[in-house]
């Protein structure tokens, strides 16, 4: 197994800490399992149903590569919040645990995914709308690293609306800016300036890591600039520090609030000497510092939920 492999294996079964006044994580042992017939072969996600009848907002949250639903399900609190607030949590799995992201590259072992997962994620909603009372025109999306590649390419596939979306450590391909058809979509964006495996400042064509050529990469700043500006959005209103909850990490969160037609927003989280690794997952010194670092002052499910109501209303 390679070493980036490796290291993303690792987190997947690193333990969610508790800090502060955090939701808990969630416990995919509470979700239930649901297999789809696609062209790819059978295909799962998981799924939290509400009782009563919809229609109910829907978020999707998509795993890094080398996970599965189940590891991202344990690593933030939205389904402790999602029986709080009322929304359907929907995690679902990646064929051999990648997303078909529109990179052509991976930094993992083996080679890059080809299934139509466009298809499959398009699938799950029409699943949930059905089955569940999920809401189509309330649908957000969330992913992390392969995930957030992958909720870029299916925003810039131009099949769906989302009512809002949402890529956490990952960048837009320089690929995808003029190919894009993304609708004006309300977008968050959380990257680390540590980043060891997605640099914050992007990346040119060509360069190697782990051995695989990797495709140009846009930097964080602007990935989310250019989901900012197709939704409209102008230029930041306000810029904060968050609270620093715990000093002794060494990392603090900045964010930038850019004001967007119809009393909605677009939202950047800088989590500032951040690495590859969402705020609140808790991983061993060596590991956290493999990936160029932990910050333990905010909660990514809270954040998440936070930006996605606030587009709701």
């Amino acid at each position: 197994m390679r070493i980036a492999s490796l290291v993303l294996f690792l987190i997947g079964l690193a333990l969610p800490a508790r800090a502060g006044d955090f939701p808990d994580k969630g416990d995919p042992a509470e979700a239930t399992r649901r297999t789809l017939a696609t062209a790819d072969g059978p295909r799962d996600y998981l799924v939290q149903p509400l009782p009563g009848r919809g229609p109910r907002p829907v978020v999707i949250l998509l795993h890094g590569g080398t996970q599965e639903a189940r590891q991202i399900w344990k690593q933030t609190s939205l389904a402790t919040i999602a029986r709080r607030e009322g929304f359907i949590l929907v995690a679902p799995n990646g064929l051999d645990r990648h997303w078909n992201d529109g990179r052509g590259a991976t930094i993992a072992a083996g080679p890059p995914s080809t299934a139509d997962d466009i298809g499959f994620l398009l699938a799950v909603i029409d699943d949930v709308a059905r089955r569940d009372g999920g809401d189509p025109r309330t649908v957000f999306m969330a992913g992390v690293s392969n995930g957030g590649f992958m909720a870029m390419a299916f925003a810039c596939s131009g099949r769906f609306q989302l009512k809002a979306g949402a890529n956490l450590i990952s960048n837009l391909p320089a690929a995808a800016v003029g190919a894009c058809k993304a609708a004006p979509t309300p977008w968050l964006s959380l990257n680390g300036t540590s980043d060891s495996v997605i640099p914050f400042a992007g990346q040119p064509a060509g360069t190697v890591r782990r051995g695989e050529e990797q495709p140009a990469l846009l930097s964080a700043d602007e990935t989310f600039l250019f989901f900012a500006a197709r939704a409209g959005c102008a230029r930041e209103t306000l810029r904060d520090r968050l609270p620093d909850l715990d000093p002794g990490d060494g990392s603090w969160v900045e964010r930038k609030t850019h004001p967007c037609p119809g009393a909605r927003s677009a939202v950047q989280y800088i989590v500032h000497n951040g690495g590859h690794v969402t705020p609140g997952l808790a991983l061993g010194p060596v590991l956290g510092r493999m990936l160029g670092g932990v910050n333990m002052d905010v909660d990514t499910g809270s954040l998440l939920w936070s930006f996605f109501g606030d587009q709701r209303r």
